[in-house]
């Protein structure tokens, strides 16, 4: 089955921010979250100059970005990449490939289509593949089975509810301790299955389907994303260049507040300066064009006086 071609998300808006970099002449980004390398792209063509850290905690999708990168631009030259996640950035990594900080970096906080569709870890419920829902499957940290079926009640309530936002969160944990004695859960469709006999159907959701509260709840605890992002954010942040540009796209309102709130904490420090005073937005045509935008949120960080801790800008 042919994939339909990957688009970026907010690409022009992104490159805009990141354009405005106060470096004359930049040479180093970063992005953080290579997915499928769309944005990557850009910002090789837009600054024809610059050097790009790859990152990805996933395998697979570090080498669909680079393989992507090869394809539209001939060489991976400027590229250098590593598989980690982009909370883990710091200057011993930059130090690797001679890059003295940073003038503009991106990270989208967006689970990658390839991963619904293509990966088989049971980041859908719309087939029936193993219950993993990890992004670092070779790492062997808990798989969403093992939250499912060792939880207790509180625990999946707790995080259905803090991370899903969902109200049936404490019926949906009852039903799933009580269904776990006879049989374990093991596959998407067995959790999807259970969620939709717990959720009343007149108050199921009329544009997606009752379980994608609880399937983004489980991916959320399953691989720490919201504590990644703002662990990552600081670390970003920390590394770039005096003018240098920090952008970040998040999809749903936990990933936005986190993001608003860091660049707040950041801005706090005297160091920092927030270019977009409200989110920006996909426009209409946009989100025609490309349905996975509809969501999306993008913000902009500016470092403007040196942190003294940082051996790079005394």
């Amino acid at each position: 089955m042919l994939e339909s071609p990957h688009i970026p998300v907010l690409p022009s808006e992104v490159i805009a921010l990141l354009q405005q970099t106060k470096s004359p002449n930049p040479k180093w980004f970063l992005d953080g979250t290579a997915g499928e390398g769309g944005h990557s792209k850009l910002i090789l063509k837009t600054f024809p100059e610059a050097n790009l850290i790859l990152i990805d905690r996933d395998a697979v999708m570090l080498e669909r970005a680079k393989k992507e990168i090869l394809r539209e631009l001939g060489s991976l030259e400027r590229v250098h990449a590593f598989q980690m996640n982009f909370s883990e950035v710091d200057e011993s990594i930059l130090s690797e490939v001679g890059c003295e900080g940073l003038d503009g970096a991106l990270v989208d906080l967006g689970v990658s289509l390839f991963h619904f569709l293509h990966s088989g870890r049971g980041f859908t419920f719309k087939n029936e593949e193993p219950l993993d829902m990890r992004l670092e499957p070779q790492v062997g940290m808990k798989t969403a089975a093992d939250v499912v079926n060792y939880s207790s009640i509180l625990h999946l309530k707790k995080v259905f509810w803090e991370y899903g936002e969902e109200r049936w969160a404490l019926k949906i944990a009852n039903n799933i301790v009580q269904t776990r004695h006879k049989k374990k859960f093991e596959t998407s469709t067995d959790l999807a299955k259970l969620v939709e006999a717990s959720i009343p159907r007149k108050f199921w959701p009329k544009e997606s389907h009752p379980a994608t509260r609880i399937f983004q709840a489980l991916r959320i605890e399953v691989n720490e994303e919201l504590l990644h992002a703002d662990k990552g954010i600081r670390a970003l942040a920390k590394v770039l260049k005096i003018g240098g540009v920090l952008t970040c796209i998040s999809f749903h309102s936990l990933e936005d507040r986190i993001v608003k709130w860091t660049f707040r904490d950041l801005k706090a420090t005297d160091h920092f300066e927030i270019l977009t005073k409200k989110p920006i937005l996909p426009t209409d045509q946009e989100i025609k064009e490309n349905r996975a935008s509809r969501s999306a949120k993008l913000r902009g960080l500016m470092k403007i006086h040196p942190i003294k801790e940082n051996r790079w800008e005394k």
